[in-house]
């Protein structure tokens, strides 16, 4: 059995949890539409930012992210 380890954090991981996306590319434009209605400087637009631009640019298997796997690694680690 091949163990990967998470790339999101566990914050990121239930935001999207939270969001109920099926996918990445859903749930990228999810986070597109938060970041039009958020406030600039609040802390919440931020962590939109960088979890979007963390989907956008980084390899990550969000099916692996989402699944109780992907939340036990994070825990034992």
């Amino acid at each position: 059995m091949i163990m990967m380890n998470s790339v999101l954090t566990v914050e990121e991981r239930c935001m999207l949890q939270s969001l109920g996306c099926k996918d990445k590319t859903q749930a990228l434009s999810v986070l597109g539409e938060m970041k039009m209605i958020l406030p600039i400087r609040s802390e919440l637009f931020a962590q939109v930012v960088r979890l979007s631009d963390k989907l956008e640019k980084e390899k990550i298997d969000y099916a692996y992210e989402m699944s109780a796997v992907g939340v036990l690694d994070d825990e034992i680690a």
